[in-house]
């Protein structure tokens, strides 16, 4: 009897062991993501800090930018591009002579897409929304994008819901530029060999 009752406290105190190594484990990992998770918006928000500085109007930009930040490509083609490589399809800028609000023309699976890559830094309000939003019922489209490398005031945000026009902003400019990178990535390990 009292060997049984040995064997059970060894077994207990083994159990009581297990437990707190495995909540000690646990409690790491999880430490572990919610690090990486921080370091993750960080660097968004570090990218989106460095687009919307890249992308500011010629009017606005400081006298001593340095000559690496100085470069040809407008937030338009730059968008473009990410559009075409994250979700496919074919995009191209359009010249908004006839000032309608749409200077963006997506091209996809699902339909065409019309969109406003907003060149302007300050926070873009509703009415870009609204002038997308006309424009594909007017033109059928199959829905929309507002693009800026600032932000969207809430009355766009709440405007915009349920209206199938994509809002994206710095930050998800950032994730589209991290998303095209990946899928790259992606691309170029499959054509080259794998190196052993």
């Amino acid at each position: 009897m009292l060997f049984l009752e040995l064997i059970a406290g060894i077994l207990i105190v083994l159990a009581f062991i297990h437990f707190f190594w495995t909540k000690k484990q646990e409690n790491y990992k999880g430490s572990l993501i919610l690090q990486h998770l921080q370091t993750s918006q960080e660097l968004k928000k570090t990218l989106a800090m460095g687009l919307y500085l890249r992308f500011l109007p010629a009017d606005k930009q400081p006298a001593s930018r340095p000559l690496w930040l100085k470069d040809e490509v407008s937030l338009e083609t730059f968008a473009v591009n990410l559009l075409e490589r994250t979700k496919g399809g074919t995009a191209w800028v359009l010249n908004d002579a006839d000032g309608i609000g749409v200077n963006l023309e997506h091209q996809t699976k699902e339909g065409l897409y019309l969109g406003k890559i907003s060149g302007n830094q300050h926070e873009i309000g509703y009415d870009q929304i609204a002038l997308i939003h006309s424009n594909i019922i007017k033109k059928r489209a199959s829905g929309g994008y507002v693009i800026t490398a600032g932000t969207f005031a809430p009355n766009a945000i709440t405007y915009a819901k349920g209206l199938n026009i994509e809002l994206i902003d710095g930050m998800a400019l950032a994730d589209l530029w991290l998303a095209s990178i990946k899928k790259a990535e992606k691309e170029m390990n499959g054509i080259m060999p794998q190196l052993t």
